[in-house]
């Protein structure tokens, strides 16, 4: 769990996880350390750098204030492209598995069953039955399990492999994507549950709004958007018409995830800290997934496009404090992601180091010539000895890559 401590309080054996700076703002050349000499907090006080972040998992000293962390997002030139044009070897070992591999087959298993879920709640709504809550309680709990093994998991698995169409899938993926959000802000099990629950409502609302509105390929009229945005509190109004055993916060996320921070959202132009904060991760969530998935009227933009968008929304639609929260919690990198290297090699992200989102763990599966490689390594590049000097160059799109990253994931036995 991240904690904030005034900078003169700092320890030797504290585990420093983020100082609160942009990324080249520091006197450090990364923003996260294990603290061995009293010289390096000198160096922060030097920088005029009063407070940071420890993570006391890994600190062998514990301060006793927790305060909000902060992780800017940063932005980077395009570079070149360059294609690989061959399939991947028939066998690929990897030296080492990475913790998403470890997780995926149970992700999968808690994601597909939660999509049946997610299946009938929509069915039951259109037919005007009941929900089964219990079936969805049970399906949250086992996301939560996931999430806790596992924060990078679940998200990886909505990245690399396509489950149904959109209007299955929504809900789910933003349950999944806001319960790894909570999980990184440390939020309890039963608030994560809390939430789960109210982000696999969230959009129930949409089945009362006409198909000709709700699946229509270009910009709404004026006068669709204002019978498109009842949706929010429709979806409360469904869970209350039901009946159904709920916590309050269940449905507040439902009807409040459209509210935004300048007043400007709906359905009740809730401001500031009016907005119940679970309804603010659902909506961060929800912009992040309509915006990484294939719409009638979009194709799905990378996930680090998303993100630098939701950044854009920073101070204005969503307080900074949630956005910067939610950037560390997806990564800018998220698994699944194909990445050229400043050596010229080709990687595909495996595991997220939230403490340093620039350097993920990755495996090189091609030289800089696009040779792929029969056996890709493993690589932490957050580990100095280990990546010896290799960097992040940019994002190579799927299409222009020429191969499928879900291959180096073990993900061919796990059904769609």
């Amino acid at each position: 769990m991240l904690k904030k401590i005034v900078t003169k309080d700092l320890l030797v054996g504290m585990f420093v996880a983020d100082v609160g700076r942009t990324w080249l703002n520091h006197p450090w050349k990364k923003k996260s350390r294990l603290l061995t000499d009293q010289a390096e907090i000198q160096e922060l006080l030097d920088f005029g750098i009063e407070e940071v972040y420890i993570d006391t998992e890994k600190s062998k000293v514990l301060p006793t204030v927790a305060k909000k962390p902060f992780v800017p997002i940063p932005t980077r030139a395009p570079v070149k492209s360059r294609q690989i044009s061959q399939a991947p070897p028939a066998a690929a070992a990897p030296e080492r598995v990475s913790a998403v591999e470890a997780e995926l087959p149970k992700a999968a298993k808690a994601y597909t069953k939660a999509l049946d879920t997610s299946k009938a709640l929509i069915a039951a709504c259109y037919m005007n039955k009941r929900i089964e809550v219990s079936e969805v309680r049970e399906n949250v709990d086992e996301l939560v399990e996931s999430v806790s093994r596992n924060q990078d998991a679940l998200t990886a698995l909505i990245k690399l492999k396509r489950f149904d169409d959109y209007t299955y899938t929504h809900c789910l993926n933003v349950s999944v994507l806001s319960i790894s959000t909570g999980k990184a802000l440390g939020l309890s099990q039963d608030d994560l549950r809390i939430l789960g629950m109210g982000t696999m409502f969230h959009d129930l609302g949409k089945t009362r709004i006409p198909s000709f509105i709700l699946n229509k390929p270009g910009k709404l009229t004026d006068e669709e958007f204002v019978v498109m945005k009842n949706h929010a509190a429709l979806s409360a109004v469904i869970i209350e018409e039901q009946k159904l055993d709920v916590d309050d916060r269940v449905i507040e996320v439902a009807k409040f995830h459209h509210e935004r921070l300048d007043g400007s959202g709906y359905p009740d132009h809730l401001e500031g800290d009016a907005i119940p904060k679970l309804a603010t991760i659902c909506g961060l969530s929800d912009v992040y997934d309509a915006l990484t998935s294939d719409r009638v009227y979009h194709k799905g933009r990378l996930p680090h496009d998303a993100l630098k968008f939701i950044y854009s929304l920073r101070g204005t639609h969503f307080e900074p404090y949630w956005v910067d929260r939610f950037v560390q919690s997806v990564g800018i990198y998220p698994p699944g992601s194909i990445v050229e290297l400043n050596s010229g090699d080709i990687a595909v992200v495996m595991e997220v180091d939230h403490s340093s989102l620039l350097t993920p763990i990755v495996k090189l599966v091609a030289d800089n010539k696009g040779r792929l490689n029969p056996k890709p390594k493993l690589v932490n590049l957050n580990d100095e000895k280990e990546s010896a000097g290799l960097s992040i160059q940019r994002v190579i799109p799927p299409s222009e890559a020429g191969f499928d990253p879900s291959y180096y994931f073990n993900l061919k036995d796990i059904a769609k």
